[in-house]
């Protein structure tokens, strides 16, 4: 399994020594083994050159982390907890710290709790990193093959990395009789975490521009909309990274899935640490067994479930959207929208396991 990562900065080693006493407090006398980022030069680019747009990212991290962190014990304080953590989650908006803590420092109980999820999500921030990386750096002439190739390392983590597959929201909002318990009980923090899903997609589109003035525009313009407009109104659903993203979306599909399965797992642990029904140990337990079928390793034997009959279910606009292969052979994401848009009766059922007959870019639905 991977571990978490280190920033080269020298900022970004301080708090180390304390770091790694409480991880090893938390992981006890287990062996955890430890997987860095690809090396290559463009690593840290993003930051590097578009510093306010990276730190704008922090405080998502820290929200999803420290949500969980307060939800370990849920009882009749939790409201207030919680009321007073969205004062202190705005205010990290406002000033986002200069880097990013690591899930451990941020959230040490539950990342005992459910370390393998802690690591497959730390494992998956480093993709989004490495890919906002090749997109700003302009001494990477072909982006499509850098990024693929961050991809296939990402995906050399098969029980850590998530599925190349693309499910919607369907584990979000049919995995359990949890789903929708933080929404309903917290939907000013539940849509700040929208609200980040959105902005880092948004952020990837924008790096879709050609030339590097343009995208620090576009950078700019992104983050004026997310305080002023986003923030203003936060979502009532989770936003798909192609609908969102329909550029960056068609170069790189399968990122696109990971992406939204990361984002899905996010809103399903949720779901389960705000399950007063739940002990620790059946916290532990549910969300493994979610994370167990999201992974990429499991892709190709995990039937999804279906959406739940009658409800109010929380779909983005284009999550009808299904992936659709391209006269081409290139294929689009779901949510992309120029995807093929699905009847309500095919969400309505679980998703099929993927035929055995068929190559594996196709049981894929052709994102690998």
């Amino acid at each position: 399994m991977p571990s978490v990562r280190f920033a080269r900065h020298p900022a970004g080693i301080l708090g180390l020594a304390a770091f790694a006493a409480a991880f090893a407090a938390g992981c006890g006398s287990t062996q955890r083994n430890g997987v860095y980022r690809l090396a290559a030069p463009y690593n840290f680019a993003f930051y590097d050159t578009h510093e306010e747009a990276a730190r704008s990212f922090y405080a998502a991290h820290f929200t999803h982390f420290a949500a969980y962190e307060i939800l370990m014990s849920p009882g009749e304080d939790t409201p207030r907890q919680m009321s007073e953590f969205e004062t202190q989650v705005r205010a990290y908006i406002a000033d986002p710290p200069r880097f990013e803590p690591p899930a451990q420092i941020i959230a040490p109980g539950w990342t005992r709790l459910a370390f393998e999820t802690a690591q497959s999500m730390d494992w998956t921030h480093m993709l989004h990193s490495q890919l906002y990386d090749i997109l700003t750096d302009d001494r990477i002439a072909d982006k499509r093959a850098a990024g693929e190739r961050a991809i296939a390392y990402y995906l050399s983590e098969p029980e850590a990395a998530f599925s190349t597959r693309g499910y919607g929201h369907r584990f979000m909002e049919g995995g359990g009789e949890w789903a929708g318990n933080f929404y309903a009980a917290y939907p000013d923090i539940n849509g700040i975490l929208w609200a980040y899903h959105w902005h880092h997609a948004a952020v990837y589109e924008a790096l879709m521009e050609p030339d590097a003035e343009r995208r620090g525009m576009e950078l700019d313009r992104v983050i004026d909309v997310f305080t002023d407009s986003v923030l203003a109104e936060l979502p009532h659903v989770m936003p798909l990274t192609g609908e969102v993203a329909p550029r960056f979306s068609r170069m790189f599909p399968a990122a696109a899935h990971i992406f939204d399965n990361l984002h899905m797992m996010h809103d399903v642990v949720n779901d389960i640490m705000a399950d007063p029904s739940y002990s620790r140990p059946e916290k532990a337990a549910e969300i493994e067994r979610l994370r167990g079928q999201m992974t990429y390793a499991g892709q190709d034997t995990v039937e999804a479930p279906g959406m739940p009959m009658g409800g109010d279910h929380r779909m983005s606009p284009h999550a009808m959207r299904v992936p659709t292969e391209l006269p081409t052979g290139e294929w689009l994401p779901q949510g992309h929208p120029e995807a093929r848009m699905a009847p309500m009766g095919e969400f309505m059922r679980p998703l099929p396991a993927p035929r055995r007959d068929l190559p594996v870019g196709a049981r894929n639905g052709g994102d690998r």
